[in-house]
């Protein structure tokens, strides 16, 4: 198993972390994003983010950005981090990457470095339980299970690939931010859940998408 970090080491990568703005995506924890690096400042980031800690954020950029983008065009505050797990370089500078998610930052504010690329000032976001804790998000994930597994018993082209999702092993939170990365329908849906700091919101904001997939599903049977 791969040790990715514990939480004094991400709280402390976010006070300055490097910046991988990108426009239509929007980097939800616990998922894994893949990247393939070729413009020379994103080289620049990767090449010292794999000198040091590894960690770097994916903010998505704010509608208008083409305006702007050889510079420093506006970014939403809330966005994913996560830290390189897989780094494949290439002779002649780019790169693919492999970044695993591992929470949410708010940008405070950006930081005057000498690189190419950008570097925010952060804090680490956590996820707000409800007062019954952990048990009761356990017992709505459970629900989100069965759901989740109705919607595959009529898709059996995506059972196999998916189906790791319905196993015990994988524990709530991580299961809900799967769940929201498959089925929420675009960026502006994802960034919405990536901003929302209670678990149970995030969990009603993918009840309703799933329940939504069943009533289609069941229509076209």
């Amino acid at each position: 198993m791969i040790r990715v970090a514990d939480i004094g080491e991400m709280m402390t990568a976010v006070e300055a972390i490097p910046l991988f703005p990108l426009p239509g995506t929007v980097f939800i924890p616990h998922t894994m994003l893949s990247l393939h690096v070729f413009e020379p400042r994103y080289r620049d980031l990767v090449d010292d983010v794999m000198k040091g800690s590894g960690f770097l954020a994916v903010p998505r950029l704010r509608p208008g950005w083409e305006r702007n983008y050889e510079l420093a065009p506006e970014i939403f505050s809330v966005a994913g981090f996560g830290k390189i797990v897989r780094y494949e370089p290439f002779p002649d500078g780019r790169a693919n990457i492999v970044i695993m998610g591992l929470g949410r930052v708010a940008v405070r504010q950006e930081l005057g470095v000498d690189a190419l690329y950008r570097v925010a000032e952060g804090v680490l976001l956590g996820d707000e339980l409800p007062q019954q804790g952990m048990s009761s998000i356990d017992a709505q994930a459970g629900r989100l299970r069965m759901m989740f597994a109705q919607i595959l018993g009529g898709r059996p082209e995506l059972a196999e690939r998916l189906t790791p999702l319905l196993q015990n092993e994988v524990t709530s939170i991580p299961l809900i931010n799967a769940m929201s990365h498959l089925i929420l329908p675009d960026v502006d849906a994802r960034q919405r859940y990536i901003e929302i700091d209670r678990v149970e919101a995030r969990i009603e904001m993918v009840e309703s998408m799933l329940a939504g997939a069943i009533v289609t599903a069941a229509s076209h049977a």
